[in-house]
């Protein structure tokens, strides 16, 4: 019993712990998932049918079924459905309203000669470019709350591939680690 508990316990430190095996099944006919392709592409529609070699989707509302080999796919997600990420989009407009004041009053600096953007806040550009800043955040404020509101993402969670239709070994990039290898065994039907 102990030298089992020993190779079991070697195994665990060999082998890589992702999960896989615990990852979720295919998604079920009607699901809404993402599939990216080996070659780069990516594909997002609704499930229509799964085999052992291949997983058929509609891409769009009305688009075609696409008929994509399980031996092109590098990944398999399902939608969790769309939420909202208020912090990011209002982190991101503000600094973006502030960017904007920053360079639009650093360009308009006329030295405080005249009347330039109506207050001579600065008698440098680096000054006058500091105020454009604070007043262009100050000004994004209602912006960054309507759109960091409003804006939604998709959310997606990992699917665990069918097992391919054949048993073979396979050498691609694992993401992260360089080169991999993948080995497959089949036993029976599907």
């Amino acid at each position: 019993m102990a030298r089992v508990m020993v190779f079991l316990m070697t195994l665990m430190f060999v082998f890589p712990p992702d999960g896989s095996s615990q990852a979720i099944a295919v998604g079920s006919p009607g699901d809404r998932i993402r599939i990216k392709r080996w070659d780069g592409t990516i594909l997002i529609g609704t499930l229509s049918t799964r085999s052992a070699e291949t997983i058929q989707l509609f891409v769009g509302s009305d688009g075609p079924m696409v008929e994509v080999p399980i031996s092109t796919i590098e990944a398999l997600e399902n939608s969790l459905g769309r939420r909202r990420r208020f912090g990011k989009y209002f982190g991101l407009t503000v600094a973006s309203t502030s960017i904007v004041g920053a360079a639009f009053w650093g360009i308009t600096w006329n030295g405080c000669s005249g009347p330039g953007v109506g207050v001579c806040l600065g008698t440098t550009r680096t000054g006058l470019t500091l105020a454009g800043f604070v007043a262009g955040a100050i000004m994004g404020l209602p912006l960054a709350t309507i759109i960091g509101a409003s804006v939604r993402e998709e959310w997606w969670s990992p699917l665990a591939l069918p097992a391919p239709a054949e048993s073979g070994l396979t050498i691609r990039p694992v993401i992260g680690s360089g080169v991999g290898f993948a080995a497959s065994i089949r036993f029976g039907g599907l």
